[in-house]
């Protein structure tokens, strides 16, 4: 402690360590993977809806569509490893006139 009574602060070279786990689990690390890819959606949509320069609409049209291929490579590595659940789908209809 110093005269005024103020702590020392901690040194940042005992958080260095040799190990070579990971401090996250890989369903922390792919979750906000995830939430960046969707979070990058908003904004390119946002930029696409508020752009005044037509030429700026196929750019953010192209970078949307490259997200949307991230994120659902995202989702089905979620549901592969049953970190998220797969919503509900439609009932094949074609398959349930078959049963009749």
């Amino acid at each position: 402690m110093y005269k005024d009574n103020l702590p020392v602060p901690m040194s940042w070279e005992s958080e260095v360590t040799t190990s070579k786990d990971s401090p996250f689990s890989d369903k922390l690390m792919v979750y906000h993977m995830g939430f960046l890819a969707q979070t990058a959606q908003v904004y390119n949509g946002t930029g696409l809806a508020s752009a005044m320069r037509t030429d700026l609409a196929v750019v953010y049209e192209k970078s949307i569509l490259k997200t949307l291929v991230i994120t659902k490579d995202w989702f089905d590595i979620m549901v592969k490893n049953k970190w998220l659940e797969q919503p509900p789908l439609a009932p094949n209809r074609k398959e349930l006139a078959q049963d009749k």
